[in-house]
């Protein structure tokens, strides 16, 4: 996200210099700068000044190449602040994107983009991926022609998988862009979409949209030897929120392996972090922590409060309980 006090934050971080979100970061930059590919879901417009959160969010340039640095590949774009800025922030996010080198998948300038570059394909470790990505709503806007959000629409993604096949991927995985806001468990809606998406050929599905993290899930696909991971929400990368739940998020991590017959799915596990917002500089800013104590790196780099060592600690175990049928991932951040 990008909360308005998120772009003053990058302000006073940059000292007077333009925007810098890279302290923000800066913890677990080395974790996903380790992944063969890192997929992130970018909820604001690009469309320059006058920068604004909510309700329609436009951040400086400096948010996505800060997260670039950040070690971060490909962007999802499909989702329900795709047309904050209209038509102007739909095509000036594309070309803020693509002057980073970030490829990206869910919203187009026009037919003919999409028709080029959907389903997204991309080739790694002899691997070849195909992305999806759809939203259910852009908050009641409608695009201007000729551009295109991907939407979800059952005859639609399913046109998109079969078109998807003609590449003879390895793997496809669908990012949806879900659900209902603040709620901690997925609804009938999504399971039914996540089923639609695993009988008719989808191998993993990630979900946003709800700000909190969801339970996560296996599906059965009949004749099929693997099943179909789906985690329906990974909560907050990065925002403002503040209330329980809301202040945080996960990794979702996947390694696959391709043999001969197929590729397959051979661990997962998940990444939790904790948005720290505090005091710097006469001002709030933001440092993401991995599940860590006070008294543990990084977290023992900075004076947390008694009721941010609470919030950090209880967001930690409400992550656990919801997804104790999946494996934390452990990883010593500060030696990577």
């Amino acid at each position: 996200m990008g909360h308005t006090t998120q772009i003053n934050a990058a302000q006073r971080e940059a000292k007077g210099k333009g925007y810098n979100y890279k302290p923000f970061y800066q913890h677990l930059k080395p974790y996903f700068s380790s992944a063969d590919l890192a997929v992130i879901n970018l909820e604001h417009a690009l469309a320059g000044p006058p920068y604004a959160g909510y309700p329609q969010f436009s951040s400086p340039d400096e948010s996505i190449l800060d997260i670039k640095d950040a070690g971060f590949d490909l962007v999802a774009t499909a989702n329900n602040h795709s047309l904050d800025r209209g038509k102007k922030g739909l095509e000036r996010t594309l070309s803020v994107l693509e002057s980073a080198g970030l490829k990206h998948f869910g919203i187009y300038r026009d037919t003919a983009e999409k028709t080029a570059n959907y389903p997204f394909v991309v080739e790694k470790n002899d691997i070849k991926l195909v992305f999806l990505n759809y939203t259910y709503g852009t908050n009641m806007l409608v695009e201007e022609a000729p551009n295109i959000v991907n939407r979800i629409d059952s005859a639609q993604i399913l046109t998109d998988i079969k078109r998807a096949k003609l590449n003879f991927p390895d793997f496809i995985i669908a990012f949806m862009h879900w659900g209902n806001e603040y709620e901690n468990k997925e609804n009938a809606t999504q399971r039914e979409l996540a089923q639609f998406l695993a009988l008719n050929g989808v191998n993993l599905i990630i979900g946003s949209h709800p700000h909190v993290v969801q339970p996560f899930g296996k599906i059965y696909v009949p004749g099929n030897k693997d099943s179909v991971p789906v985690i329906y929400s990974l909560g907050n990368f990065i925002s403002n929120q503040r209330e329980r739940y809301r202040d945080g998020g996960i990794a979702f991590e996947v390694t696959l392996l391709k043999n001969e017959n197929r590729t397959k799915v051979i661990d997962y596990g998940y990444m939790p972090f904790w948005v720290y917002r505090f005091d710097k500089n006469k001002g709030n800013t933001f440092r993401l922590l991995p599940n860590c104590k006070p008294n543990e790196k990084p977290c023992k780099e900075y004076k947390m409060k008694p009721d941010d060592k609470a919030a950090m600690k209880l967001f930690f175990e409400d992550v656990g309980k919801t997804l104790s049928n999946l494996p934390e991932k452990s990883f010593n951040l500060e030696k990577k």
